[in-house]
């Protein structure tokens, strides 16, 4: 049987691994919004959304095994 503490250190690594990840995103996204200003480009892109939340649930998915 797993250490109950070293599990919840795992769950807080991982919370510092993804609070880490979507500040890099959302730095990026900022990026991308700026260039595109700078061009004259629309900066939401409904299409590239769409594909952006498939693409990311695409990725989530599991198994039903793995539950």
């Amino acid at each position: 049987m797993a250490d109950l503490s070293k599990l919840r250190e795992q769950i807080d690594q991982a919370d510092q691994d993804l609070v880490k990840a979507l500040v890099k995103r959302y730095d990026l996204v900022m990026e991308v919004g700026r260039v595109k200003r700078e061009k004259g480009q629309t900066v939401f892109d409904p299409k590239r959304e769409e594909r952006v939340l498939d693409k990311v649930t695409n990725l989530a998915q599991r198994p039903e095994e793995d539950f």
